[in-house]
């Protein structure tokens, strides 16, 4: 009996072991899974942007939130002399204090080219349902999952990971990509190079050419596994 319950007692602790182990690798399976796909799904988004009028196609960016303007999947239909085209949408990404990735938007109920009213030399007429913004969808994590929100995208050294959201112009993107922030990429006109800080919303969205979207993820649990996805978006029409 003594000698039984040694052995049950070592194969609930091996079994034990095991349930864990297997928990966190799902968990970090199902986060690298979900930030590919929302990365994927943010840059066809992102490299996409377009308003069909000529204004800038980000509203606002932050180093934690974007908002942007980008058309949808609608196939251009012709009646009579009139065409239809895309709607447009406006897309919200954000970080949340606690960790997560989460999306909203909103579709225009009218469609390019009638509502940019560009052949008669109007000003956009875009419409927006009434209802606004859909909700916040989370898109990626559970609480605490992505630990680089409060990152600045120009820390003290290129070891250190930068914020989610870092925006660059055009000349500012070296080719080694994993590490944006030793780049100049505060450099243009609305944040200096010796801003050392946490930086605020860049207030001349029309000079963004390039989105760096950095999610540094843990798996959580008592041994968390740490694990970085980024990917480098250029705007259309930029360079």
């Amino acid at each position: 009996m003594p000698l039984m319950l040694v052995i049950m007692g070592g194969l609930v602790i091996m079994l034990t072991t095991l349930t864990h182990s297997s928990s966190q690798v799902q968990e970090e399976t199902t986060l690298q899974t979900e930030a590919r796909f929302a990365l994927n799904q943010m840059e066809t988004e992102i490299r996409g942007a377009f308003t069909g009028d000529g204004s800038p196609q980000i509203v606002t960016a932050t180093p934690t939130s974007i908002t942007f303007y980008s058309p949808d999947q609608y196939t251009t239909t012709v009646n009579g002399s009139t065409q239809s085209s895309f709607h447009l949408r406006k897309i919200s990404y954000q970080v949340t204090s606690n960790g997560l990735l989460q999306r909203q938007f909103m579709t225009s109920t009218n469609t390019y080219p009638t509502a940019s009213c560009l052949t008669c030399g109007g000003t956009s007429q875009w419409a927006w349902p009434g209802g606004g913004m859909s909700s916040w969808a989370t898109v990626v994590g559970s609480t605490d999952a992505i630990v680089n929100a409060n990152n600045s995208c120009k820390p003290a050294n290129a070891e250190a990971v930068p914020g989610v959201f870092c925006f660059y112009d055009g000349t500012d993107v070296l080719n080694t990509v994993q590490n944006p922030q030793t780049a100049t990429g505060w450099t243009d006109n609305w944040l200096p190079q010796s801003f050392t800080g946490s930086p605020p919303a860049v207030s001349n969205t029309g000079a963004i050419s390039s989105v760096v979207v950095t999610l540094d993820l843990s798996s959580g649990g008592s041994q968390p596994v740490e694990f970085l996805v980024s990917d480098t978006m250029t705007i259309r029409g930029t360079s």
